[in-house]
């Protein structure tokens, strides 16, 4: 099986980034998508593997702060290590941009991202009660 390669989302990635999007948090915004190609601080990154998008990281990276705001991987490839690629590929764009914080929140009933995010030493700083409905938003952030 080929390694996935990291990149910057291209206009070609747009509607794949757009179904995964879609099935995993319901948001349907392809116009969204395609505006952040032209966006000189926010970005989607990709994780392909023969062409196809099979994960993405959106985030926002505007110098000395940086932001994690979605990861996603397609259902057929969870439990692959590819959402730790997507974070390394991250956190090394944000060292070369010169980031000295990068930032997040999570859901506090989404345990399996809590602990991705605690593999890369992500620590949490602050609670927003009920910001889902019932659960709620953990703040965490990593320095860099």
């Amino acid at each position: 099986m080929n390694k996935p390669t990291f990149q910057i989302m291209q206009i070609e990635d747009t509607n794949d980034v757009y179904l995964l999007e879609k099935e995993i948090f319901n948001i349907d915004d392809k116009d969204k998508i395609i505006k952040t190609i032209n966006n000189e601080n926010l970005f989607y990154y990709v994780l392909k593997l023969s062409d196809r998008v099979i994960g993405f990281l959106e985030g926002l990276i505007i110098s000395p702060d940086a932001e994690i705001y979605n990861i996603a991987i397609d259902k057929n490839y969870r439990g692959k290590g590819y959402s730790k690629l997507l974070i390394n590929g991250f956190i090394d764009k944000c060292k070369s941009a010169g980031c000295e914080t990068i930032f997040l929140e999570v859901n506090n009933i989404n345990q399996v991202a809590i602990n991705l995010y605690n593999l890369f030493d992500f620590k949490s700083y602050s609670v927003r009660k009920n910001y889902y409905g019932d659960n709620d938003a953990i703040l965490m952030r990593k320095d860099l």
